[in-house]
């Protein structure tokens, strides 16, 4: 049990680095945090989906 909640926790910590330090220089997996994930992760803090809109401001 306790190695399924370090797996669960270590997935979501994934998920929102990846938000952070991939996503903004992938087009595509920018597009889809952007759209599917930034909705839900602005709840935990505005900060984690700011480095995806700076890089959609830069390139409009």
């Amino acid at each position: 049990m306790r190695n399924l909640l370090l797996l669960v926790i270590l997935v979501g910590a994934g998920f929102v680095l990846v938000g952070m330090y991939v996503a903004p220089n992938q087009p595509e997996l920018r597009t889809w945090y952007r759209d599917n994930a930034c909705q839900h992760l602005d709840k935990i803090s505005p900060e984690i989906c700011a480095p995806i809109r700076r890089a959609d401001g830069a390139r409009l």
